[in-house]
């Protein structure tokens, strides 16, 4: 922040053809989250980093707020296979930055990026989210809804997207769809049930207890339909699923038992979107300790016959949303539906950790007692 005060000052005092555009000479550094080794949150460590001047196309962006993933837990673990390769490929200098999106203030746009000093901004970042300042691509942000506060704007990028990319693109739900939302009072799963809304499906919500219950009926009251799971699949579940009939779209965060339930429920031509494994793996803690709760849930992973899926005219999906980022034009697309559904009211912002107790933050979403995004407050 002193940087940024420090350039404004200059450009004040200098003649209008001599106003700073690259900050390098002024504030080079930037604090970031990293580890030098995946493995576990303890691992991650705050440390100085340089940062790039803005591209032709791309901002350096001043961040106000972090929105944590379930992914980012993975990959610090060292369970996502895209952060482990981008660990290999750092100079040994430095470390990986976890974080796929945030939210900030634009310091410097190129002159290709439609945006300029002074513009609030989203964004999604292929990991270095983890920052108090970042270089992006204009393709990888858009402005800031008017009312919204940084944390709600750094809420919405990277769940919203999983949401739609996975309801419509992939679950081609439409009007009249039954929809099974697992994890419903999260990030994902309550942009879905937004999306839900207004496609006009009739939604089913999976929680894991009675407070989180509460937080969808608050959030979505037209929703009717709310399980609150067991630790595995029980009587009254599969009871309340009987109850809501076949499903033509299962978004299916858990894994486990729990894919297994969701893959017997689908209708003729439905389709289940599998994009975690939270149930399965979120749990897991760092060092030898990960290793036991991960063995046994490899071996009780799920097994899907083809031969049942084309007898039964059903369709798995599974997707990774990190990859989208190798095909920008089709990035954009899914970015702009989403937009177009998502942005008419804030997401729900469940708790905020000042930047210093990010570790504390990601070890309250591996928890499972959060609701709504988990959100890390970047200076002011």
């Amino acid at each position: 922040m002193r940087c940024c005060l420090v350039l404004a000052l200059a450009n004040a005092l200098l003649p209008p053809t001599t106003h700073v555009r690259s900050r390098h000479w002024l504030c080079a550094e930037r604090r970031v989250w990293q580890s030098r080794k995946l493995g576990s949150i303890d691992a991650l460590q705050l440390a100085t980093a340089p940062i790039d001047d803005a591209a032709a196309d791309a901002c350096t962006i001043a961040v106000r707020a972090i929105g944590l993933n379930y992914a980012d837990i993975f990959s610090v673990l060292g369970l996502y296979s895209a952060a482990n390769e981008v660990l290999a490929a750092a100079p040994t200098s430095s470390g990986f930055v976890p974080g796929l999106e945030f939210a900030g203030v634009v310091e410097d746009a190129g002159p290709e990026a439609p945006y300029k000093s002074g513009d609030r901004v989203f964004g999604f970042t292929r990991f270095g989210a983890y920052a108090d300042r970042l270089t992006q691509r204009a393709a990888f942000l858009r402005k800031i809804p008017d009312g919204w506060s940084f944390a709600e704007a750094a809420s919405v990028m990277v769940q919203g997207m999983t949401a739609y990319y996975g309801l419509v693109e992939l679950g081609n739900a439409k009007k009249g769809s039954r929809v099974l939302v697992e994890s419903a009072a999260g990030g994902v799963g309550l942009q879905t049930l937004e999306i839900c809304a207004k496609l006009g499906c009739r939604a089913a919500a999976v929680v894991g207890s009675d407070a989180k219950a509460d937080v969808v009926r608050a959030r979505h009251p037209e929703v009717k339909d709310i399980i609150v799971r067991e630790f595995t699949p029980d009587a009254a579940y599969r009871a309340a699923l009987d109850s809501f009939g076949l499903i033509d779209v299962v978004m299916e965060s858990l894994g486990g038992p729990w894919f297994d339930e969701g893959l017997s429920r689908l209708a003729p031509r439905g389709r289940l979107i599998h994009f975690g494994a939270t149930a399965a793996y979120g749990a897991a803690r760092g060092g030898l300790l990960k290793w036991p709760g991960l063995v046994a849930a490899y071996l009780r992973r799920p097994r899907v016959d083809p031969g049942e899926l084309t007898s039964t005219n059903r369709a798995v999906f599974g997707f990774n949303l990190i990859w989208l980022t190798g095909e920008e034009d089709y990035l954009a697309e899914v970015l702009d539906g989403m937009a177009g559904v998502l942005l008419d009211r804030p997401p729900l912002v469940g708790r905020t950790f000042a930047f210093d107790a990010l570790p504390d933050a990601l070890r309250h979403l591996q928890s499972g007692s959060s609701t709504g995004k988990v959100v890390v407050l970047v200076g002011e």
